[in-house]
């Protein structure tokens, strides 16, 4: 039977497709550990960018000195509005004004005035406010009376 020209060149034919099959898995497998290796490459590189907008929106954070809801900050003085500012689709209202308070510190703002932050029907919160350069109120300093001698 093995003598026979037919089953000898289907056993033959056979061979060459497992082995075929096995070098194409092979390649396969070998590109897409390539793949994943590049993906993994690429996540770290967005991690470490994300890692890096976040110290940078702590730094600008930290820029601003005081916020308000209303029109006036206690303690300081209002030397002049810079603009109107706006975010919005964010996870949480404290996420929502601490990137506000760094879209401020951007214009050159020192504060936030008319400070409001709301979450929306789809869940992401919005904050908006006025951006604004204030200083510290001068101290007044009361003389004391003098004493009768």
């Amino acid at each position: 039977m093995l003598s026979n020209p037919l089953v000898l060149s289907i056993l033959a034919a056979a061979a060459v497709i497992v082995v075929i099959s096995i070098v194409a898995s092979f390649l396969s497998k070998r590109r897409e550990g390539r793949f994943l290796r590049q993906r993994r490459e690429e996540l770290r590189r967005q991690q470490g960018y994300l890692a890096m907008q976040q110290q940078e929106l702590e730094r600008m954070t930290r820029r601003i000195l005081a916020t308000s809801s209303t029109a006036s900050i206690a303690g300081f003085e209002v030397l002049r509005q810079i603009e109107a500012v706006f975010t919005d689709g964010h996870p949480s209202p404290n996420r929502a004004i601490d990137v506000l308070k760094a879209m401020a510190a951007e214009l050159g703002a020192n504060a936030i005035i008319n400070l409001s932050s709301e979450r929306l029907p789809s869940g992401k919160c919005l904050a908006r406010g006025d951006a604004v350069l204030v200083q510290p109120h001068p101290l007044v300093r009361e003389t004391p009376p003098a004493a009768d001698q």
